[in-house]
């Protein structure tokens, strides 16, 4: 174990201490290093995504912009199908309801105006929150808009549902009720001229140039401003080119807008159109809001004559250090345990751990990443997602009697692919070749928690397997032991050695499992007896986990690769003593909160605590780096040495929990929660852990966010997911999973 320490880079720290790196802002370059920028948010890509106001609130239908506002946040968006025609993107809605989530800035009246076509219906009753604002007139099939008188008191400013019945006759099945191009909800004001919609294509100046130099540009008339919320990473900066396109003159204003602060304004600029027109660059320092989630507003405040003011390519970027990644390595091992909770382990227990040495030495000398998050509190659901880089659904295994299908692409088929050497070695039923984890390994070994093997059989195969003689190709180990979850290998006597003294309870070693899922089946409870004799047993059972991963260790270094080694230690799911080891638990966040150490080939990047949030799929794109493996398309994850080393502090990073019936999205301090068919809970896990406080109304612009983000997310995941296969669950699979006590 000694080379834990001593391999650690060059004038790195021995311990994790004081003294050791915290990563949770980009880390400072050597002397005399130089400093790139990457950008961290790129406005025209995520338009889709932002607010756009023009004279008012405008919902651009049949396009991304829709995305989040109407339908369940998890469940799924309303039956609203794209479509494009008369030079516009349309949408033909299928429900007789559409109820819409808006975001208005300021207080004020509002009225509702829409440009439909006339389908099943004639017209449509329009209320906000609940009151009624007036009917639309769709017409008889032409085009038309049409508009509510404003409300008679003014409406606050915040999150507000927005809801469109459409009357009229029947329709046929396959015809919907209306089309609909846009949806504006605005103040009332006095400008004469037309309104001219600012729809996603309007805005978008593609091949906009200004004496001579082009932009990717978006095109704005005042009064009208766009609005697009993300944390601000360290170091940030918004950049852009402003011009006037045609003539006249035009004011530009760039600030934030931030719950509970209202708008700031941080600079303004003056352009002028005409024959010598050109680009002025801006560049908007945002270090004041590091770490805090605001909309980043861009408005146009004036514009005179026929022109249009110009942003090309306004970006937010970050100062980054030298590229940074994962070294390559010989030999890549991933060891999952089960039922360990990160306040058991260091350096989170906070105490000292004599009885975890070989923990306790990656604590001081690998990268510890403080926020890793599980997808899920279903066992087999977090394996799926890690091997397979992709949630739980879209691998097929986001329940419990589901089976991993044998065409999802996993890391261990791409580095197979690859010619290199794979293996799996597992000891928990639910990953086992019953529930399809078995292929497409070279080796593939489970242990069954009947038979009588020490519960580190897996560790100690892997062991000899990765130190069999020296091939050329590399290799690739994934181990998923035991860890603290029971059954426990202790025999009588050395059981009745544990506290408490005289102990007459229910709870032995081999039949634990069992005992708990039938007290977690009748909602009972447990004495204080029977708690410290489980959390005796418990600790016994991962100080001998401990040890095998220390003799694995040991088992590199005498062979030579250690330094050519990528380990990675983490847990599957955190559902230890607090939920008597049940697997598929709440969606709490202290549930979903799992270990994770990296140590790097060469012990690179160490010793260093990492603040960054990190998910499973990070693993899967991390050991496919180490391996100088291409990563496959849709596979999420991003490398953890170059988060590690502070080039990846993403500004829009979601983290998504999910099961059939609720959902979880975490984004910096913040969390929406809810279930699949109801409506969602913003909680400020910062100030209230248990989320009792729903912190929606008083958080509008990051709860809008979210629900936008994870219903892109969704997207982004849901296409392509397998159709779903059982587990094979013969009587010897349900024997063992009755040991396990995952038969309640």
């Amino acid at each position: 174990m000694a080379c834990l320490a001593a391999c650690a880079s060059p004038g790195a720290p021995a311990t994790g201490g004081p003294d050791a790196a915290a990563v949770g802002s980009p880390v400072a370059p050597a002397a005399g290093a130089s400093r790139q920028l990457r950008t961290a948010f790129q406005i025209v890509d995520e338009l889709g995504f932002c607010d756009i106001d023009h004279r008012g609130l405008l919902l651009d239908f049949g396009t991304e912009a829709l995305a989040g506002r109407s339908g369940h946040p998890w469940g799924g968006a309303a039956a609203v199908v794209a479509s494009v025609h008369d030079g516009a993107s349309w949408a033909r809605v299928y429900e007789r309801k559409l109820d819409l989530r808006v975001l208005l800035p300021a207080e004020g009246r509002v009225f509702v105006a829409a440009r439909a076509a006339a389908r099943g219906a004639r017209e449509a009753d329009v209320s906000l929150d609940g009151s009624p604002l007036g009917r639309l007139s769709l017409g008889s099939g032409e085009i038309r808009t049409s508009a509510t008188a404003p409300t008679r008191l003014p409406v606050d400013a915040g999150l507000h549902h927005l809801k469109i019945r459409f009357a009229g006759r029947g329709r046929a099945p396959e015809e919907p009720y209306a089309e609909i191009d846009w949806v504006r909800i605005a103040p009332p004001d006095e400008i004469e001229r037309t309104y001219g919609a600012p729809t996603l294509v309007s805005l978008l100046a593609p091949g906009a140039q200004l004496a001579g130099v082009p932009h990717r540009a978006l095109g704005l008339r005042a009064p009208a401003s766009i609005r697009c919320t993300l944390r601000i990473p360290a170091g940030a900066r918004l950049r852009a080119a402003v011009g006037m396109h045609g003539s006249g003159a035009g004011s530009t204003a760039f600030g934030v807008r931030e719950d509970g602060a209202g708008a700031v304004e941080l600079m303004r600029v003056d352009v002028s159109g005409g024959e010598h027109a050109s680009w002025t660059d801006i560049d908007v320092p945002l270090e004041a809001y590091s770490g805090r989630i605001v909309a980043i507003e861009l408005s146009a405040v004036r514009t005179t004559g026929t022109g249009q003011l110009l942003l090309g390519d306004p970006v937010v970027v970050v100062p980054v250090p030298e590229p940074v990644a994962t070294p390559r390595a010989r030999k890549v091992v991933i060891v999952v345990w089960g039922g360990v909770e990160r306040a058991d382990l260091p350096p989170w227990r906070g105490t000292e751990t004599p009885h975890l040495p070989a923990l306790a030495e990656l604590a001081r000398s690998a990268v510890v990443f403080d926020e890793h998050r599980a997808p899920a509190t279903l066992v087999a659901s977090v394996l799926g997602a890690l091997l397979g880089g992709r949630p739980p659904r879209a691998v097929g295994v986001a329940d419990p009697g589901a089976r991993l299908p044998a065409k999802v692409l996993t890391l261990g088929a791409v580095a197979h692919q690859a010619s290199v050497r794979t293996g799996m070695f597992t000891a928990v039923p639910t990953t086992s070749s019953a529930f399809g984890f078995a292929a497409p390994w070279d080796k593939f070994v489970q242990y069954s928690p009947a038979a009588m093997q020490p519960a580190s059989a897996p560790i100690e195969e892997a062991t000899r397997w990765l130190t069999e003689p020296a091939t050329p190709s590399p290799v690739l180990a994934v181990i998923h032991a035991r860890g603290g979850h029971p059954p426990w290998e202790l025999t009588p006597p050395e059981a009745d050695k544990l506290p408490p003294a005289n102990y007459s309870g229910y709870l032995s070693p081999r039949r634990s499992a069992q005992v708990l899922a039938d007290v977690r089946a009748r909602r009972g409870r447990l004495s204080d007896a029977d708690r410290e004799r489980l959390d005796a047993m418990f600790h016994v059972a991962l100080s001998r986990e401990d040890a095998a991963l220390g003799r694995l260790v040991e088992a590199l270094e005498e062979s030579g690769v250690w330094d050519q080694t990528l380990l990675v230690v983490t847990g599957d799911v955190s559902s230890a003593r607090a939920t008597l080891f049940q697997d598929g638990g709440a969606l709490d966040e202290d549930l979903l909160s799992l270990p994770l150490y990296v140590r790097f080939p060469g012990g690179a990047l160490g010793p260093r605590r990492v603040a960054l949030p990190t998910e499973v799929y990070d693993i899967a794109r991390t050991a496919l780096v180490a391996l100088g493996l291409a990563v496959p398309p849709g596979m999420l994850g991003r490398d953890l040495g170059a988060i590690a080393s502070g080039q990846l502090d993403d500004a829009l990073e979601l983290r998504v929990a999910a099961r059939d019936d609720a959902y979880s999205a975490r984004w910096d301090r913040w969390a929406l929660v809810g279930p699949a068919d109801g409506e969602p809970r913003l909680c400020d896990l910062g100030l209230d852990p248990t989320c009792a406080v729903d912190r929606s109304p008083f958080f509008p612009i990051v709860t809008e966010s979210l629900l936008r983000r994870l219903a892109a997310f969704q997207v982004q995941t849901g296409t392509g997911a397998p159709e779903r296969e059982s587990a094979i669950i013969d009587a010897e699979t349900a024997a063992t999973l009755k040991i396990w006590g995952a038969y309640e």
